[in-house]
């Protein structure tokens, strides 16, 4: 066995720290899937606001300089 499980409080140290490890990679996967919704909607919202300023070019083309 290993030594670090050979008492109660290295098992408890051992499953606390597989714990934080769980937690800490649940939560970087969580703020990736925020960040990558985000950049979509940023390139979505860039696309179509630069689209809504060409169709007004377009159709009001004396008011722009």
């Amino acid at each position: 066995m290993s030594p670090i499980i050979q008492n109660e409080r290295g098992v408890f140290l051992l499953a606390a720290v597989i714990l934080l490890l769980i937690i800490t990679v649940f939560l970087l996967s969580m703020t990736a899937a925020y960040e990558s919704k985000y950049q979509t909607y940023d390139s979505l919202e860039i696309f179509y606001s630069g689209a809504a300023i060409e169709k007004i070019k377009v159709f009001h083309p004396q008011n722009m300089r």
